[in-house]
């Protein structure tokens, strides 16, 4: 599943820019400095002032039209999947990256910096139940 930020620039909902996970880490390094501009690779063209929020992006995530609203199955379906839990990790790990990380690190993807900072790095929810050891 290939996760989704959404950048929030205003509040009208033509003001908001989604951007992969993979560069969260650069969002928030916007975020914490808002006279550094940059450009993301889907070609989103941004200075740090201009972000108010940082959020996840579940339509975007899920494969959704950007215009649907999340009900309570929508809901169910995203902590079902541990997508809801693993967002919150990804944007934690970012927002460290960003205020403790090198800034010549920033156009390095997030899943590839994970390995340098393994403690960081999200863990995938366990799933199903446990299985008896031997006979």
């Amino acid at each position: 599943m290939k996760y989704k930020v959404k950048l929030i620039v205003g509040f009208r909902r033509d003001q908001e820019h989604s951007i992969p996970a993979d560069e969260a880490h650069k969002a928030y390094h916007l975020f914490f400095n808002p006279d550094t501009r940059t450009i993301f690779s889907n070609g989103l063209a941004i200075k740090g002032d201009q972000i108010q929020e940082i959020v996840p992006d579940y339509q975007g995530t899920m494969g959704w039209n950007a215009s649907h609203q999340l009900n309570d199955d929508d809901w169910n379906e995203l902590r079902a999947n541990g997508v809801s839990g693993n967002f919150q990790r990804i944007l934690s790990a970012s927002k460290e990256i960003a205020q403790r990380g090198d800034p010549t690190e920033l156009n390095i993807p997030l899943t590839t910096l994970l390995s340098k900072y393994p403690k960081l790095a999200p863990q995938e929810e366990r799933q199903g139940s446990m299985k008896r050891i031997g006979d």
